[in-house]
Protein backbone atom coordinates (compact mmCIF):
# COMPACT_ATOMS: atom_id res chain seq x y z
CA UNK A 1 0.00 0.00 0.00
CA UNK A 2 2.80 2.45 0.72
CA UNK A 3 4.13 1.79 -2.55
CA UNK A 4 1.32 2.67 -4.35
CA UNK A 5 0.66 5.82 -1.89
CA UNK A 6 3.60 7.08 -3.18
CA UNK A 7 3.60 6.55 -6.82
CA UNK A 8 0.46 8.84 -6.37
CA UNK A 9 2.07 11.50 -4.41
CA UNK A 10 5.07 11.60 -6.40
CA UNK A 11 3.74 11.22 -9.77
CA UNK A 12 0.29 14.26 -9.39
CA UNK A 13 3.01 16.68 -7.28
CA UNK A 14 5.43 16.11 -10.59
CA UNK A 15 2.03 17.50 -12.72
CA UNK A 16 1.16 20.27 -9.74
CA UNK A 17 1.81 23.41 -10.70
CA UNK A 18 2.82 25.50 -7.29
CA UNK A 19 0.63 28.96 -6.85
CA UNK A 20 1.66 32.22 -5.20
CA UNK A 21 1.51 30.72 -1.59
CA UNK A 22 4.50 27.69 -2.69
CA UNK A 23 6.31 30.08 -4.48
CA UNK A 24 6.30 32.84 -1.84
CA UNK A 25 8.24 30.57 0.58
CA UNK A 26 10.84 29.29 -2.19
CA UNK A 27 11.64 32.96 -3.15
CA UNK A 28 12.15 33.72 0.48
CA UNK A 29 14.66 30.90 1.18
CA UNK A 30 16.10 31.60 -2.36
CA UNK A 31 16.74 35.27 -2.28
CA UNK A 32 17.64 35.60 2.17
CA UNK A 33 21.01 34.84 3.90
CA UNK A 34 19.96 33.29 7.26
CA UNK A 35 20.12 35.67 9.25
CA UNK A 36 17.78 37.82 7.23
CA UNK A 37 15.12 35.08 6.77
CA UNK A 38 14.88 34.07 10.07
CA UNK A 39 15.27 37.38 12.20
CA UNK A 40 14.18 39.94 9.95
CA UNK A 41 11.42 38.61 6.54
CA UNK A 42 9.36 35.50 8.39
CA UNK A 43 7.63 37.38 11.00
CA UNK A 44 6.17 38.56 7.48
CA UNK A 45 4.68 35.62 6.81
CA UNK A 46 2.57 34.87 10.19
CA UNK A 47 3.92 31.65 10.75
CA UNK A 48 7.41 30.06 12.56
CA UNK A 49 10.35 29.50 10.45
CA UNK A 50 11.23 25.87 10.41
CA UNK A 51 9.54 25.19 6.84
CA UNK A 52 11.22 28.19 5.13
CA UNK A 53 14.92 26.71 6.93
CA UNK A 54 14.47 23.45 5.35
CA UNK A 55 13.78 25.55 1.86
CA UNK A 56 16.95 27.06 2.82
CA UNK A 57 18.92 23.94 3.46
CA UNK A 58 17.45 22.09 0.16
CA UNK A 59 17.86 25.28 -2.29
CA UNK A 60 21.30 25.48 -1.47
CA UNK A 61 22.47 22.19 -1.74
CA UNK A 62 21.07 22.28 -5.44
CA UNK A 63 17.68 21.46 -5.53
CA UNK A 64 15.81 23.00 -8.73
CA UNK A 65 12.43 24.46 -8.14
CA UNK A 66 10.68 22.03 -10.60
CA UNK A 67 11.88 19.19 -7.69
CA UNK A 68 10.50 21.20 -5.14
CA UNK A 69 7.21 18.46 -5.46
CA UNK A 70 9.68 15.68 -4.04
CA UNK A 71 9.85 17.89 -0.23
CA UNK A 72 6.31 17.60 0.55
CA UNK A 73 6.31 13.97 -1.00
CA UNK A 74 8.77 13.02 1.35
CA UNK A 75 7.38 14.16 4.00
CA UNK A 76 4.10 12.38 3.44
CA UNK A 77 5.59 9.61 2.28
CA UNK A 78 6.97 9.13 5.85
CA UNK A 79 4.58 9.99 7.78
CA UNK A 80 1.74 7.44 5.92
CA UNK A 81 4.77 4.62 6.89
CA UNK A 82 4.11 5.78 10.22
CA UNK A 83 0.41 5.14 9.66
CA UNK A 84 0.24 2.10 8.16
CA UNK A 85 3.01 0.28 10.24
CA UNK A 86 2.65 1.65 13.47
CA UNK A 87 -0.94 2.99 14.18
CA UNK A 88 -3.18 1.15 16.58
CA UNK A 89 -5.99 0.93 14.25
CA UNK A 90 -7.19 -1.90 12.07
CA UNK A 91 -5.21 -2.51 8.64
CA UNK A 92 -8.29 -1.15 6.42
CA UNK A 93 -8.88 2.21 8.64
CA UNK A 94 -4.98 2.75 8.29
CA UNK A 95 -5.65 2.90 4.33
CA UNK A 96 -8.72 5.15 4.09
CA UNK A 97 -6.71 7.53 6.80
CA UNK A 98 -3.49 7.18 4.60
CA UNK A 99 -5.93 8.54 1.64
CA UNK A 100 -8.30 10.60 3.26
CA UNK A 101 -7.63 14.73 1.46
CA UNK A 102 -5.13 15.87 3.51
CA UNK A 103 -3.03 12.64 3.30
CA UNK A 104 -3.79 11.98 -0.13
CA UNK A 105 -3.81 15.32 -1.91
CA UNK A 106 -4.13 18.88 0.24
CA UNK A 107 -0.51 18.65 2.47
CA UNK A 108 1.31 16.25 0.49
CA UNK A 109 0.84 17.27 -3.26
CA UNK A 110 0.49 21.63 -2.28
CA UNK A 111 3.93 22.10 -0.68
CA UNK A 112 3.60 24.70 2.52
CA UNK A 113 4.86 23.98 5.95
CA UNK A 114 1.93 21.69 7.09
CA UNK A 115 3.54 19.02 4.62
CA UNK A 116 5.71 17.76 7.63
CA UNK A 117 2.82 18.05 10.04
CA UNK A 118 2.09 14.96 8.10
CA UNK A 119 5.19 13.22 9.54
CA UNK A 120 5.50 15.40 13.03
CA UNK A 121 2.26 14.25 13.80
CA UNK A 122 2.21 10.99 13.58
CA UNK A 123 5.42 10.49 15.26
CA UNK A 124 3.94 12.72 18.91
CA UNK A 125 0.91 10.08 18.64
CA UNK A 126 3.54 6.73 18.56
CA UNK A 127 5.90 8.34 21.04
CA UNK A 128 3.01 9.75 23.15
CA UNK A 129 2.76 6.53 25.20
CA UNK A 130 6.46 6.80 26.35
CA UNK A 131 6.93 10.41 26.96
CA UNK A 132 7.55 10.19 30.40
CA UNK A 133 10.41 7.29 29.85
CA UNK A 134 11.80 9.01 27.10
CA UNK A 135 11.11 12.37 27.30
CA UNK A 136 13.62 13.87 24.84
CA UNK A 137 12.36 12.74 21.60
CA UNK A 138 9.47 13.80 22.72
CA UNK A 139 10.25 17.38 23.59
CA UNK A 140 12.19 17.42 19.65
CA UNK A 141 8.93 16.20 18.46
CA UNK A 142 6.29 18.87 19.67
CA UNK A 143 9.27 21.74 19.79
CA UNK A 144 9.61 20.97 15.70
CA UNK A 145 5.74 20.95 15.62
CA UNK A 146 5.72 24.63 16.98
CA UNK A 147 8.03 25.77 14.56
CA UNK A 148 6.23 24.76 10.90
CA UNK A 149 2.78 27.30 11.70
CA UNK A 150 1.19 29.08 13.90
CA UNK A 151 -1.59 26.79 14.61
CA UNK A 152 1.25 23.90 15.41
CA UNK A 153 2.40 26.34 17.32
CA UNK A 154 -0.37 26.34 19.26
CA UNK A 155 -1.23 23.06 19.44
CA UNK A 156 2.75 22.38 20.81
CA UNK A 157 2.42 24.58 23.43
CA UNK A 158 -1.00 22.36 24.81
CA UNK A 159 0.98 19.47 24.86
CA UNK A 160 3.80 20.87 25.85
CA UNK A 161 2.21 21.77 29.10
CA UNK A 162 0.03 18.57 29.41
CA UNK A 163 3.98 16.98 28.67
CA UNK A 164 5.18 19.22 31.86
CA UNK A 165 1.95 18.15 34.57
CA UNK A 166 2.69 14.71 33.32
CA UNK A 167 6.39 15.11 34.31
CA UNK A 168 5.19 17.09 37.86
CA UNK A 169 2.91 14.07 38.68
CA UNK A 170 5.17 11.10 37.72
CA UNK A 171 8.16 12.98 40.16
CA UNK A 172 10.43 12.96 37.30
CA UNK A 173 11.45 16.44 37.17
CA UNK A 174 14.85 15.60 39.16
CA UNK A 175 15.77 13.69 36.64
CA UNK A 176 18.52 14.54 33.86
CA UNK A 177 16.31 13.73 30.91
CA UNK A 178 13.57 15.06 31.88
CA UNK A 179 15.23 18.82 32.68
CA UNK A 180 16.83 18.42 28.82
CA UNK A 181 13.64 17.64 27.51
CA UNK A 182 11.80 20.69 29.06
CA UNK A 183 14.95 23.24 27.82
CA UNK A 184 14.88 20.99 24.54
CA UNK A 185 10.98 22.05 24.27
CA UNK A 186 11.36 25.46 26.01
CA UNK A 187 14.09 26.74 24.21
CA UNK A 188 12.33 25.21 20.64
CA UNK A 189 9.14 26.84 21.78
CA UNK A 190 11.42 30.14 22.24
CA UNK A 191 12.75 30.32 18.81
CA UNK A 192 9.13 29.69 17.46
CA UNK A 193 7.63 32.75 18.80
CA UNK A 194 10.55 35.01 18.44
CA UNK A 195 10.58 34.20 14.62
CA UNK A 196 6.75 34.14 14.11
CA UNK A 197 6.44 37.56 16.51
CA UNK A 198 4.44 39.96 14.20
CA UNK A 199 6.17 43.51 13.20
CA UNK A 200 3.71 46.17 13.70
CA UNK A 201 3.95 47.21 9.97
CA UNK A 202 2.65 43.80 8.41
CA UNK A 203 0.24 44.88 5.94
CA UNK A 204 -0.95 41.11 5.20
CA UNK A 205 -4.16 40.55 7.14
CA UNK A 206 -7.71 41.10 5.57
CA UNK A 207 -9.21 44.17 7.46
CA UNK A 208 -12.97 42.38 7.40
CA UNK A 209 -13.50 39.45 8.82
CA UNK A 210 -16.35 37.02 8.65
CA UNK A 211 -18.81 36.48 11.84
CA UNK A 212 -16.87 34.40 14.47
CA UNK A 213 -19.71 31.37 14.15
CA UNK A 214 -19.78 31.61 9.88
CA UNK A 215 -15.30 30.98 10.98
CA UNK A 216 -16.14 28.13 13.69
CA UNK A 217 -18.53 26.24 11.71
CA UNK A 218 -16.48 26.30 8.81
CA UNK A 219 -13.28 25.29 10.01
CA UNK A 220 -15.12 22.26 11.69
CA UNK A 221 -16.72 21.13 8.41
CA UNK A 222 -13.20 22.09 6.40
CA UNK A 223 -11.77 19.55 8.61
CA UNK A 224 -13.67 16.51 7.88
CA UNK A 225 -17.13 16.96 5.93
CA UNK A 226 -17.43 19.91 3.80
CA UNK A 227 -21.23 18.94 2.43
CA UNK A 228 -23.09 16.53 0.95
CA UNK A 229 -22.13 14.89 -1.50
CA UNK A 230 -18.48 14.49 -1.73
CA UNK A 231 -18.49 15.07 -5.16
CA UNK A 232 -20.40 18.26 -6.93
CA UNK A 233 -22.06 20.74 -5.39
CA UNK A 234 -25.50 19.23 -4.86
CA UNK A 235 -27.21 22.21 -3.28
CA UNK A 236 -26.64 25.71 -2.74
CA UNK A 237 -23.60 26.82 -0.80
CA UNK A 238 -25.79 27.50 1.87
CA UNK A 239 -27.11 23.86 2.06
CA UNK A 240 -23.78 22.62 1.86
CA UNK A 241 -22.19 24.82 4.81
CA UNK A 242 -25.01 23.40 7.06
CA UNK A 243 -24.96 19.90 6.05
CA UNK A 244 -20.79 20.17 6.18
CA UNK A 245 -20.76 20.88 9.81
CA UNK A 246 -23.67 18.79 10.94
CA UNK A 247 -22.59 15.67 9.58
CA UNK A 248 -19.36 16.30 11.03
CA UNK A 249 -20.64 16.66 14.25
CA UNK A 250 -22.82 13.44 13.68
CA UNK A 251 -19.40 11.70 12.87
CA UNK A 252 -17.45 12.64 15.28
CA UNK A 253 -19.39 11.74 18.41
CA UNK A 254 -17.57 8.08 18.68
CA UNK A 255 -14.52 9.50 18.32
CA UNK A 256 -15.47 12.24 21.21
CA UNK A 257 -17.04 9.02 23.36
CA UNK A 258 -13.39 7.36 23.18
CA UNK A 259 -11.30 10.07 23.69
CA UNK A 260 -13.35 11.18 26.86
CA UNK A 261 -12.79 7.63 27.71
CA UNK A 262 -9.25 8.03 27.98
CA UNK A 263 -8.88 10.57 29.34
CA UNK A 264 -7.89 13.24 27.03
CA UNK A 265 -11.08 15.01 26.94
CA UNK A 266 -9.65 18.14 28.51
CA UNK A 267 -6.49 17.91 25.76
CA UNK A 268 -9.09 17.41 22.87
CA UNK A 269 -11.13 20.31 24.22
CA UNK A 270 -8.74 23.26 24.25
CA UNK A 271 -6.74 22.20 21.24
CA UNK A 272 -10.47 22.34 19.19
CA UNK A 273 -10.46 25.94 21.20
CA UNK A 274 -7.15 27.18 20.17
CA UNK A 275 -7.29 26.10 16.42
CA UNK A 276 -11.12 27.61 16.76
CA UNK A 277 -10.43 31.10 18.15
CA UNK A 278 -6.75 30.82 16.70
CA UNK A 279 -8.79 31.03 13.24
CA UNK A 280 -11.23 33.42 14.58
CA UNK A 281 -9.24 35.92 16.25
CA UNK A 282 -6.77 36.36 13.46
CA UNK A 283 -6.93 34.75 9.79
CA UNK A 284 -8.40 31.64 8.75
CA UNK A 285 -8.49 29.78 5.23
CA UNK A 286 -9.63 26.08 4.53
CA UNK A 287 -6.87 24.70 4.37
CA UNK A 288 -6.36 25.25 7.88
CA UNK A 289 -8.67 22.61 8.59
CA UNK A 290 -6.77 20.32 7.93
CA UNK A 291 -4.88 20.69 11.39
CA UNK A 292 -7.46 19.85 13.14
CA UNK A 293 -7.76 16.82 11.22
CA UNK A 294 -4.13 15.62 11.80
CA UNK A 295 -4.79 16.13 15.58
CA UNK A 296 -7.81 14.23 15.37
CA UNK A 297 -5.90 11.28 14.13
CA UNK A 298 -3.46 12.10 16.83
CA UNK A 299 -6.44 11.88 19.65
CA UNK A 300 -7.45 8.62 18.32
CA UNK A 301 -4.03 7.09 18.08
CA UNK A 302 -3.45 8.20 21.89
CA UNK A 303 -7.00 7.09 22.92
CA UNK A 304 -7.27 3.87 20.61
CA UNK A 305 -6.08 1.30 23.68
CA UNK A 306 -8.62 2.59 25.66
CA UNK A 307 -11.79 0.17 26.27
CA UNK A 308 -15.59 0.42 25.15
CA UNK A 309 -17.98 -1.49 24.16
CA UNK A 310 -18.23 -3.56 21.01
CA UNK A 311 -20.70 -1.31 19.50
CA UNK A 312 -19.21 1.60 20.39
CA UNK A 313 -15.71 0.44 19.02
CA UNK A 314 -17.94 -0.66 15.81
CA UNK A 315 -19.76 2.86 15.71
CA UNK A 316 -16.23 4.49 15.47
CA UNK A 317 -14.81 2.52 13.24
CA UNK A 318 -17.29 3.22 10.93
CA UNK A 319 -17.73 6.77 11.75
CA UNK A 320 -13.97 7.18 11.05
CA UNK A 321 -14.19 5.26 7.88
CA UNK A 322 -17.04 7.56 7.02
CA UNK A 323 -15.16 10.28 6.81
CA UNK A 324 -11.71 9.42 5.63
CA UNK A 325 -13.49 7.70 2.98
CA UNK A 326 -15.57 10.90 1.86
CA UNK A 327 -11.85 12.70 1.83
CA UNK A 328 -10.86 9.70 -0.08
CA UNK A 329 -13.28 10.20 -3.07
CA UNK A 330 -12.47 14.17 -3.19
CA UNK A 331 -8.55 13.09 -2.53
CA UNK A 332 -8.84 10.92 -6.47
CA UNK A 333 -10.80 13.68 -7.51
CA UNK A 334 -9.39 16.53 -6.44
CA UNK A 335 -5.41 14.63 -7.92
CA UNK A 336 -6.69 13.83 -11.53
CA UNK A 337 -8.01 17.23 -11.92
CA UNK A 338 -4.39 18.26 -10.84
CA UNK A 339 -3.03 15.72 -14.02
CA UNK A 340 -5.27 17.33 -16.69
CA UNK A 341 -5.26 21.04 -15.66
CA UNK A 342 -3.21 24.12 -14.80
CA UNK A 343 -3.52 24.90 -11.17
CA UNK A 344 -1.14 27.89 -11.26
CA UNK A 345 0.23 29.42 -14.46
CA UNK A 346 3.86 30.78 -13.09
CA UNK A 347 5.72 28.51 -15.41
CA UNK A 348 4.01 29.85 -18.31
CA UNK A 349 3.81 33.55 -17.22
CA UNK A 350 7.30 32.65 -16.63
CA UNK A 351 8.08 31.57 -20.10
CA UNK A 352 6.35 34.67 -21.12
CA UNK A 353 8.68 37.27 -19.35
CA UNK A 354 11.33 35.34 -20.42
CA UNK A 355 10.85 35.17 -24.20
CA UNK A 356 9.77 38.67 -24.42
CA UNK A 357 12.98 40.37 -22.40
CA UNK A 358 14.99 38.23 -25.02
CA UNK A 359 13.56 40.14 -27.67
CA UNK A 360 13.13 43.32 -25.91
CA UNK A 361 15.85 43.57 -23.70
CA UNK A 362 14.89 47.11 -23.14
CA UNK A 363 11.25 46.98 -22.41
CA UNK A 364 9.59 47.65 -19.44
CA UNK A 365 7.29 45.06 -17.87
CA UNK A 366 4.64 45.55 -14.94
CA UNK A 367 2.87 43.54 -12.57
CA UNK A 368 -0.49 43.32 -11.24
CA UNK A 369 -2.04 41.00 -8.25
CA UNK A 370 0.16 39.10 -6.06
CA UNK A 371 -0.70 35.80 -7.90
CA UNK A 372 1.97 36.96 -10.91
CA UNK A 373 4.84 36.52 -8.30
CA UNK A 374 3.96 32.55 -8.82
CA UNK A 375 6.27 33.61 -11.97
CA UNK A 376 9.39 35.10 -9.93
CA UNK A 377 10.88 30.96 -8.85
CA UNK A 378 11.70 30.51 -12.26
CA UNK A 379 13.37 33.34 -13.39
CA UNK A 380 16.32 34.63 -12.03
CA UNK A 381 15.52 38.50 -11.06
CA UNK A 382 12.78 40.52 -10.48
CA UNK A 383 11.13 40.95 -13.74
CA UNK A 384 8.90 43.88 -12.87
CA UNK A 385 9.33 47.66 -13.17
CA UNK A 386 7.30 48.83 -11.21
CA UNK A 387 8.48 46.34 -8.08
CA UNK A 388 11.14 47.76 -6.89
CA UNK A 389 11.97 50.29 -9.10
CA UNK A 390 12.91 46.84 -11.22
CA UNK A 391 15.91 45.77 -8.60
CA UNK A 392 16.55 42.35 -9.19
CA UNK A 393 15.80 41.42 -5.42
CA UNK A 394 13.54 41.42 -3.55
CA UNK A 395 11.39 38.77 -5.94
CA UNK A 396 9.67 37.79 -3.11
CA UNK A 397 6.21 39.59 -2.31
CA UNK A 398 7.08 42.30 1.00
CA UNK A 399 3.58 42.72 3.07
CA UNK A 400 5.10 45.57 5.11
CA UNK A 401 2.35 48.46 4.84
CA UNK A 402 4.76 50.82 3.80
CA UNK A 403 5.27 48.86 0.63
CA UNK A 404 3.90 51.33 -2.50
CA UNK A 405 3.57 48.42 -4.79
CA UNK A 406 0.36 47.05 -3.54
CA UNK A 407 -0.31 42.95 -3.51
CA UNK A 408 -4.07 42.88 -4.13
CA UNK A 409 -4.37 45.97 -6.70
CA UNK A 410 -7.44 48.22 -6.78
CA UNK A 411 -8.15 50.49 -9.71
CA UNK A 412 -6.07 52.87 -8.79
CA UNK A 413 -3.14 50.41 -9.16
CA UNK A 414 -4.43 49.65 -12.67
CA UNK A 415 -5.04 53.03 -13.24
CA UNK A 416 -1.29 54.27 -12.36
CA UNK A 417 0.15 51.27 -14.42
CA UNK A 418 -0.96 52.62 -17.60
CA UNK A 419 0.45 56.35 -16.58
CA UNK A 420 3.39 54.65 -16.87
CA UNK A 421 3.57 53.27 -20.36
CA UNK A 422 4.26 49.48 -19.99
CA UNK A 423 5.73 47.58 -22.81
CA UNK A 424 3.88 44.88 -21.17
CA UNK A 425 1.23 43.48 -18.68
CA UNK A 426 1.44 40.56 -16.32
CA UNK A 427 -1.78 40.86 -14.64
CA UNK A 428 -3.95 38.59 -12.12
CA UNK A 429 -7.58 39.42 -11.68
CA UNK A 430 -8.94 36.74 -9.61
CA UNK A 431 -9.60 39.01 -6.80
CA UNK A 432 -11.37 40.82 -9.08
CA UNK A 433 -13.62 38.95 -10.92
CA UNK A 434 -16.66 41.43 -10.71
CA UNK A 435 -14.87 43.90 -11.58
CA UNK A 436 -13.17 42.14 -14.57
CA UNK A 437 -14.91 43.46 -17.35
CA UNK A 438 -14.66 47.26 -15.48
CA UNK A 439 -10.70 46.28 -15.70
CA UNK A 440 -10.28 45.06 -19.58
CA UNK A 441 -12.24 48.19 -20.65
CA UNK A 442 -10.11 50.58 -18.50
CA UNK A 443 -6.93 49.24 -20.24
CA UNK A 444 -8.55 48.92 -23.62
CA UNK A 445 -9.22 53.16 -23.26
CA UNK A 446 -5.66 53.12 -22.25
CA UNK A 447 -4.24 51.65 -25.44
CA UNK A 448 -3.64 47.80 -24.73
CA UNK A 449 -5.64 44.41 -24.97
CA UNK A 450 -5.07 41.12 -24.15
CA UNK A 451 -2.48 39.25 -25.89
CA UNK A 452 -2.49 35.78 -23.92
CA UNK A 453 -4.66 33.99 -21.20
CA UNK A 454 -2.84 31.87 -19.10
CA UNK A 455 -5.67 29.70 -17.32
CA UNK A 456 -5.37 28.21 -14.23
CA UNK A 457 -7.55 27.40 -11.00
CA UNK A 458 -7.81 25.97 -7.58
CA UNK A 459 -9.50 23.29 -6.75
CA UNK A 460 -10.29 22.21 -2.74
CA UNK A 461 -11.66 18.91 -2.10
CA UNK A 462 -12.80 18.18 -5.80
CA UNK A 463 -14.69 21.97 -5.98
CA UNK A 464 -13.03 24.22 -8.05
CA UNK A 465 -13.02 27.71 -5.72
CA UNK A 466 -10.71 30.27 -6.92
CA UNK A 467 -9.54 31.29 -10.27
CA UNK A 468 -5.81 31.78 -10.54
CA UNK A 469 -5.67 33.15 -14.46
CA UNK A 470 -2.86 35.23 -15.17
CA UNK A 471 -3.42 38.14 -18.17
CA UNK A 472 -0.42 39.29 -20.58
CA UNK A 473 -1.45 42.90 -21.82
CA UNK A 474 0.27 44.77 -24.49
CA UNK A 475 0.47 47.70 -26.86
CA UNK A 476 -2.42 47.58 -29.29
CA UNK A 477 -3.52 50.61 -31.99
CA UNK A 478 -6.83 51.65 -33.43
CA UNK A 479 -10.44 49.49 -33.01
CA UNK A 480 -8.33 46.12 -32.79
CA UNK A 481 -7.66 46.92 -29.07
CA UNK A 482 -11.37 46.96 -27.80
CA UNK A 483 -12.18 43.62 -29.70
CA UNK A 484 -8.89 41.74 -28.37
CA UNK A 485 -10.11 42.84 -24.63
CA UNK A 486 -14.25 40.81 -25.40
CA UNK A 487 -12.36 37.08 -23.89
CA UNK A 488 -14.37 34.73 -22.70
CA UNK A 489 -12.05 33.47 -19.66
CA UNK A 490 -11.65 30.55 -18.45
Amino acid sequence: MLAIYGIWILYVGHQHEHWFDEAQAWLLARDSSLWQLLAERIRYEGSPGLWHLILWIVIRCGLPYELFFVIPAGFAIAGAALLLWRAPFPPWVRILIVGSYFFGYQYAIVARSYSVDLLLVPLAAMWFADRIDHPVRYAVVIGLMANLNAHGFLVAGLLGLEFLGRLVRNSSLPGAKAWAALAIAGTLGLLALATAWQPADNGFLPAERERPIYIAIDFVRNAFVDGVPPLGTGGSDMLQFILGFEGSILFLIPSAVLIRAAGHGILALAMLTALIGFSILTYASAWHGGLLFLFWIFLLWISWPTTVSISMRRWLVGTIAIICAWQGAQSIRTGLWDIGHIFSPGREAAKVIANYRATHPDGRIAAYGFKVFSAQPWLHANPFFNYHEGAPKPAYLSWKKSEPWKPFGDSREWSAIFRSHPDLIVASTSLQNGRRDQLMAHACQAGYGISQILPGAMMWRGRLVQDDTIMILTKRSGSGCVGACNVNFP
